[in-house]
């Protein structure tokens, strides 16, 4: 007796498009090219984020912040101060894991899709609005305590803890929307 060969890959590959349809595989792939566009464009997205950091310390405290680049500048004391917003301060690093949670569960047929995407895009929101909130607590502090002490005391201990406090609730968040959105999907 012979071994049955291996099937072609076109074959294989056609194969799972058929068990997982072709919606869900053209979702996971747009998740993964957007998610993959968004990590190559990140200057474009940082600048976003610098201009909201911008609004909000201009609503906090109306120094006439604005953004350059990816920089959010404003005036403490009468120097022009300021953060910029690294890739690694960037929301979109703080999505990555989310996104491939996602992309992982996209094409098990048991979940979902709008679920899934849904619990990705509100998990999105929440860490995006929590990391909005670590850059408003940086520049907080260099408006409180000056240039060294503030960004020194607010970086590294209060922009970690407002991280991780809202990678936290993003991953809560997540997972509740999965399990408890998947229930009354299948309820009807």
């Amino acid at each position: 007796m012979s071994a049955a060969a291996p099937a072609p890959r076109a074959v294989r590959f056609a194969g799972v498009l058929r068990q997982v349809g072709p919606v869900r595989c053209a979702l996971t792939a747009g998740l993964l090219v957007a998610t993959v566009v968004l990590l190559t464009h990140d200057r474009a997205v940082r600048h976003a984020e610098a201009c909201a950091s911008a609004l909000l310390v201009r609503t906090a405290w109306d120094s006439g912040a604005r953004c350059v680049a990816d920089n959010t500048l404003y005036r403490v004391d009468g120097l022009l101060v300021g953060h910029t917003v690294t890739i690694g301060c960037s929301a979109v690093v703080l999505l990555v894991p989310f996104v491939a949670v996602a992309a992982l569960l996209l094409p098990v047929r048991r979940m979902p899709a709008v679920v899934t995407l849904g619990a990705l895009g509100f998990a999105a929101l929440v860490v995006a609005a929590v990391n909005q909130l670590r850059l408003l607590t940086i520049a907080s502090g260099i408006h409180l305590w000056g240039l060294e002490r503030g960004y020194g005391a607010t970086h590294v201990l209060g922009g970690s803890v407002v991280s991780t406090v809202g990678i936290v609730l993003g991953g809560l968040t997540f997972l509740v929307l999965l399990t408890r959105g998947a229930q009354v999907v299948r309820r009807g």
